[in-house]
């Protein structure tokens, strides 16, 4: 049921109770067996993209614990991650629904934020060059996932380039 509803909102960019259990081929009290309000759907939704992303990450990672792995190289996982374009409309799960993009939010800083977040104790330069390479990444991820002004395959290396090198002064 969760794929077809991703697949539903993916294809039509709005999810509903009823479009999710028509994409399911269920009733929509079948559905609510399940899920019992559109939130609950589509926090299991938003589960199954970031579920995904966290795989491929760990995969750019190249280690299987990314929590014992430097922020440097987390960073650098992430900007591979979102230049290699792997996103659609459908990942932009959280701002769906208007009503629950707080809730939504929430849940995703909650499941991204350990791979993401900069360690207070890191000095101020590197700081900054993490936090500007990890913005670098974010607005890929979002330009990719929306659609809005493709990049050129040049134009997106140029940015990861760019990316990288701002991650090289974190080396020093």
């Amino acid at each position: 049921m969760v794929a077809a509803a991703e697949s539903e909102l993916r294809t039509t960019g709005t999810l509903s109770l009823d479009s999710a259990a028509r994409a399911a081929g269920v009733t929509k009290p079948g559905l609510m067996y399940h899920f019992s309000t559109k939130e609950e759907l589509m926090t299991a939704v938003l589960d199954r993209v970031l579920t995904r992303y966290e795989i491929q990450l760990t995969a750019a990672l190249g280690a299987p614990d990314f929590a014992a792995a430097p922020v440097a190289d987390r960073m650098r996982a992430y900007v591979e991650w979102a230049c290699a374009g792997e996103c659609e409309s459908g990942d932009l799960v959280m701002f769906a629904d208007p009503r629950l993009r707080d809730s939504l939010t929430q849940h995703w800083t909650e499941r991204i934020e350990p791979w993401l977040q900069v360690p207070d104790h890191v000095p101020a330069a590197q700081r900054s060059a993490l936090l500007a390479a990890r913005l670098l990444a974010d607005g890929v991820w979002f330009n990719l996932a929306s659609d809005l002004l493709p990049l050129t395959a040049a134009d997106l290396a140029g940015v990861r380039a760019a990316a990288f090198a701002l991650l090289e002064v974190t080396d020093a």
